[in-house]
């Protein structure tokens, strides 16, 4: 046996330690205590219909009861039926009846009534009903109603329902529940309703330090973390908090479909393998000893679309710009006395690259803007321009973006400035989250360029989840720090601040949110429009 000499310092994740205490903390079956007065749980198996003053039947649900009677490509057994075998519909439902007439004083049956996400009415399992019919043909109410009536009892579907609470509302002598949180919660649902408080009211004081070991120096790849998702990067730099959460164990079972993240991360290492100049066909390899793709045929048909996606792509970046592969480094003083520090890769010739295997959307757009900006201030000597290269509809997308002057000093000058501005709303956003939501902000920005009344209308459909898309209203971090789900309306009706005004301020924005998302997108949009045409 070997001994682990570094495991007091060991660090277990959450789905590790539920592992290790899931066999020790495991239910352990015990010998029945029949008729002792206890309260014994079993499954219905027989010899389980030894007599008792109450029998409870729990969760005998339409379509889980008797158990199904699917066929097994691999059980022999019931290719050719004889009398005798296994059945296990009629197993079941001798089972129930057992269970019926072993109950003395009292039999309970529970069963899911209504739909938990509908409401819809849901009928019992086949069994069940049968055994009403069986107490409609046998007794007859005084007052004319059907038996069942007499025995049915309708409980709402949450247990902070009012009706739990009331004495006599679910036929009983007192109130059903004794759940002292469930009844907060029906208090609280017909009390009158309570503005609830933001993440927190104001602005916190701008940071003493920066967020490397230099105050002075903003690192490029935070203040790209920051355009991307501004609010975010609030929570992350500035309060450590993160909502990502990592607690699922190694599935264990066989895949057989790949979702869309895990199309997506196969796409993106083939891309990789490719601008790097591996073989396909060894990358493809690789991608099926990972052991994450279906077997067969099916693992088979999605590494064949990620692939053709994949060489489409770098073959179109190819096109773009191809040469030696370099990395720039960055090092940019700002006119308040701060560097911008850190590295811009995939630089060919005097053209520096990005290239995804996602669609351009705005998070990629305002990603490869700074760190092209950082490249040009950095190296004004150079005439550089960018390119993003990713996937449109249906064939590879190029966004490029133009030199930034004629000069050096032009090209400089015009690139320190956007960058200070940007690190500017950085501050601003390490004190408060701000109203400035990637995509929507995006959207908002083009529109008003362009004079169209309606850019806020377009704004918030970008903001605004439907029922088959969730949009930036539902991202984690904007429900922690706006408390819940909020309509645009809300955002769009906050003010622009006392300091969010005078130069590089558009001032016609009468909302903060116009105001914020202006000063981040014009900039880039200028450059867009300045791009030639092909």
């Amino acid at each position: 046996m070997h001994r682990n000499l570094h495991a007091e310092s060991l660090e277990l994740r959450l789905a590790e330690v539920r592992d290790l205490l899931g066999d020790r903390l495991r239910g352990q079956p015990t010998r029945a205590a029949f008729r002792t007065g206890d309260l014994t749980m079993c499954t219905l198996v027989p010899m389980r219909s030894v007599p008792h003053r109450v029998v409870c039947l729990v969760g005998l649900d339409d379509g889980s009861f008797p158990r199904g009677g699917g066929r097994d490509g691999d059980d022999l057994l019931l290719r050719a039926r004889h009398v005798g075998d296994h059945d296990r519909r009629a197993e079941d439902r001798q089972l129930l009846l057992d269970a019926v007439l072993a109950a003395t004083d009292a039999l309970v049956i529970t069963y899911a009534g209504r739909d938990v996400r509908t409401n819809e009415v849901a009928p019992p399992a086949v069994p069940v009903t049968e055994l009403l019919e069986v107490i409609d043909a046998t007794v007859r109410a005084a007052d004319g109603r059907p038996a069942r009536d007499l025995v049915r009892r309708d409980h709402p579907l949450h247990p902070s329902d009012r009706r739990c609470f009331d004495a006599g509302a679910l036929h009983t002598v007192g109130p059903w529940s004794f759940d002292r949180l469930q009844l907060a919660g029906a208090l609280a649902a017909v009390a009158p309703r309570v503005i609830v408080p933001g993440f927190f009211e104001g602005r916190l004081p701008a940071p003493v330090t920066g967020t490397g070991a230099d105050p002075s120096v903003v690192l490029l790849e935070e203040l790209v973390s920051f355009v991307q998702h501004p609010v975010k990067a609030f929570l992350r730099q500035r309060l450590g908090l993160s909502l990502w959460v990592d607690d699922d164990g190694p599935n264990d079972s066989l895949p057989i479909e790949v979702d869309g993240l895990g199309s997506w991360s196969i796409g993106d290492r083939l891309l990789s393998a490719l601008l790097t100049g591996s073989d396909l066909d060894a990358a493809c390899a690789a991608e099926f000893a990972r052991g994450l793709l279906p077997p067969g045929a099916l693992g088979q048909n999605v590494l064949d679309k990620a692939r053709d996606k994949a060489a489409a792509i770098a073959a179109e970046a190819a096109r773009v710009a191809s040469g030696p592969r370099r990395s720039l480094e960055v090092d940019v003083a700002l006119p308040d006395g701060r560097r911008v520090v850190g590295t811009v890769p995939d630089q060919i010739g005097d053209v520096v690259r990005f290239t995804t295997f996602s669609t351009i959307k705005p998070k990629v757009r305002i990603a490869s803007w700074v760190r092209f900006l950082a490249a040009a201030a950095s190296h004004r000597e150079r005439a550089l321009s960018s390119a993003t290269v990713g996937w449109g509809r249906g064939a590879p997308e190029v966004a490029r973006l133009p030199v930034l002057g004629a000069t050096s000093d032009d090209r400089h000058a015009r690139a320190v400035a956007t960058l200070a501005t940007i690190v500017d709303l950085r501050d601003r956003g390490l004190c408060e989250p701000l109203p400035l939501y990637t995509d929507t902000s995006q959207r908002y920005a083009v529109r008003a360029r362009r004079g169209r009344p309606t850019a806020l209308d377009d704004a918030a459909g970008t903001w605004t989840s439907t029922w088959t898309w969730a949009k930036e209203d539902k991202d984690p971090e904007h429900l922690l720090v706006l408390s819940g789900q909020r309509p645009f309306a809300e955002i769009a009706a906050l003010r622009p601040a006392a300091d969010e005004s005078g130069p590089g301020w558009v001032a016609d924005e009468d909302t903060r949110f116009g105001r914020l998302a202006r000063r981040l997108w014009d900039p880039l949009l200028e450059a867009m429009d300045e791009v030639p045409a092909r």
